[in-house]
């Protein structure tokens, strides 16, 4: 069954266009000013829900990061942190586009 949206497009998305961040303004800037501006510059980014399992520690750890952080969203840090972590890697060694989908559903124990 094909999923439905249920808040559909945001009016305001044509009228803001996202804004190109250089690394070199990222070291010139705050905290707060960088998570507010990669937030804006993904917000017409087409979105998708990802569920993933992660430990107790680091769940507490995220949300005082989201609590003392203000502006900054719980999908915003996990946006951004699955950005630098995949830069990362590919920097290393860039990949090449998967032959099919991942499989998903619970782990076979």
């Amino acid at each position: 069954m094909a999923k439905r949206k249920t808040i559909g497009d945001n009016p305001l998305d044509e009228l803001m266009q996202p804004a190109q961040i250089s690394s070199e303004h990222e070291k010139n800037t705050t905290k707060k000013e960088i998570f507010s501006t990669r937030e804006s510059s993904t917000c017409t980014a087409k979105k998708q829900r990802i569920t993933v399992q992660i430990s107790t520690n680091v769940i507490e750890r995220i949300k005082n990061a989201v609590y003392w952080t203000p502006g900054l969203t719980l999908a915003a840090l996990a946006e951004q942190a699955l950005m630098r972590a995949v830069d990362r890697l590919e920097k290393e060694k860039p990949f090449p586009q998967r032959k099919q989908e991942l499989k998903t559903g619970r782990p076979i124990k």
